[in-house]
């Protein structure tokens, strides 16, 4: 349906937003959905007809009272009046609706009969709808949150899409991904899914100039053949990160009661979206984690073997177990780049230099070892991506230090992928960092996720060939 497009697009662009059951009751959704728009620089018109202002907003007796275009309704009401506001929304003509009340298909039987009547309002209409029984959406690049909770994050605008069913997981993933200081484009809670449903959203956001990657979260869908369909089709064009559940008993019933969901069977979905190409994660931040390495590495690797270099074996030995793990090759360097290395290394007793390539204790203390073995490894046609596993020292002068200029300019004449592993804590990230993401080379304080991701990464070209 082309008209789901084009109303979808005046959802997450809107100029115009009307709050239906604006509050000036602090605790009430209505309040909390007009302070969600605090940032927002288009018009917002709260709709109450008990009240004549809030705060320094006039306040509407309806949404036809208005007088102006509405893109967006947010409707903060509870279930029996969304079908009398859903058909006031479409004689109006607005083309974008958020329902944030729970009542509808999650309940079964009247309940079901309930949502099947908004739908056909709402498709009369040609109004797309998120929920019900959902947080809402926005669009970070415009300082949109159209829900009724103002997060304790800032948004950081971006390219990455997020789309989930819950609005608890919407709100974790929006979390994680201010923490790894990861970009958003567009996200949306679509709870019960009236009009709009997995496919829709991908299909929108595969024609999205601002999104370059879509992380999906799925408890269930009734269209899992469409889903897929049109996973398919956007995979050639931008990278989709799924976090299935609903593959345990427990899970599985609690979907259904959660958002409507059947959750089906779990080896058919991993089956499915292996085979349209997409990225299966397994948690929130393996997830985010993807999809940082997605948009900072500008390079897609033509294979899937890998080099390591460090001089903290252990560390290393947890980032190759967990690429291994996942399918990736470490092969050996060449017999050449292993006598340099060993040269510079300038040892007593021989060193074997195997994958991962360890530097030992010169390559912490004489940045220059670090640098230079590097570029040898980089070179080399056997590996198709590179990963340095470092522990920085945070005291200026005492060795530790990360040779950055020397392996960016090293990367930039290369065309492959290159992830740094900074054993640090997250509290206090390591000088350099930024420095390092600013040029395409992502940082992680984890060897275990920064191997996860780029086998991820690799994967993904593997199946895209």
């Amino acid at each position: 349906m082309k008209w789901k497009n084009e109303s979808l697009d005046k959802l997450f662009n809107p100029r115009s937003i009307a709050v239906v059951g604006a509050s000036d009751k602090s605790d009430k959704l209505g309040a909390l959905s007009l302070i969600a728009l605090r940032d927002y620089k288009g018009n917002v018109y709260p709709v109450n007809p008990r009240l004549k202002t809030i705060g320094d907003l006039k306040c509407y007796p309806s949404i036809g009272d208005i007088g102006e275009q509405v893109d967006l309704a947010m409707i903060a009401l509870g279930p029996q009046y969304i079908l009398p506001t859903l058909s006031e929304c479409a004689k109006v003509g607005v083309k974008g609706a958020i329902i944030f009340s729970a009542g509808f298909k999650e309940l079964g039987g009247i309940g079901e009969e309930h949502q099947r009547k908004v739908k056909e309002v709402a498709d009369a209409g040609h109004i797309a709808v998120i929920g019900p029984n959902c947080l809402g959406a926005g669009n970070s690049n415009i300082n949109l949150n159209a829900t009724f909770f103002p997060h304790p994050a800032p948004m950081k605008g971006g390219s990455v899409a997020m789309v989930s069913q819950s609005g608890g997981v919407t709100g974790l993933m929006i979390y994680r991904a201010a923490d790894s200081d990861l970009g958003i484009s567009k996200f949306a809670s679509v709870g019960n899914r009236v009009n709009i449903d997995f496919h829709d959203m991908l299909k929108y956001l595969r024609e999205d100039s601002e999104t370059e990657v879509i992380c999906l979260f799925v408890e269930g869908t009734e269209y899992a053949r469409e889903m897929t369909e049109e996973m398919k089709k956007t995979t050639p064009e931008k990278p989709v990160i799924v976090f299935k559940v609903g593959k345990t008993p427990a899970s599985r019933e609690a979907a259904l009661s959660h958002t409507g969901s059947l959750a089906g069977n779990a080896d058919l979905y991993s089956a499915a979206i292996k085979q349209s190409g997409a990225i299966e994660a397994a948690g929130v931040s393996e997830m985010v984690d993807t999809a940082r390495i997605l948009t900072i590495c500008k390079h897609r690797p033509i294979g899937r073997r890998v080099a390591v270099v460090t001089h903290t074996l252990g560390i290393a030995l947890i980032a190759a177990q967990t690429l291994e793990l996942n399918g990736i090759n470490l092969p050996l360097p060449s017999k050449d780049v292993a006598d340099r290395i060993q040269s510079m290394l300038n040892m007593p007793v021989e060193v074997t230099i195997k994958n991962p390539i360890d530097l030992l204790a010169q390559g912490w203390a004489n940045p220059k070892i670090f640098a230079e073995a590097f570029k040898l490894i980089l070179k080399e046609d056997q590996f198709d991506a590179v990963m340095i596993v470092f522990s920085p020292n945070y005291q200026e002068g005492i060795g530790g230090g990360v040779p950055l200029e020397e392996i960016i300019q090293a990367t930039r004449q290369v065309s492959k992928p290159v992830v740094s592993v900074l054993a640090s804590p997250d509290s206090n990230k390591p000088p350099g960092h930024e420095i390092l993401e600013a040029s395409g080379i992502p940082f992680f304080s984890s060897p275990q996720r920064a191997a996860q991701a780029l086998a991820n990464l690799l994967n993904l070209s593997k199946s895209l060939r």
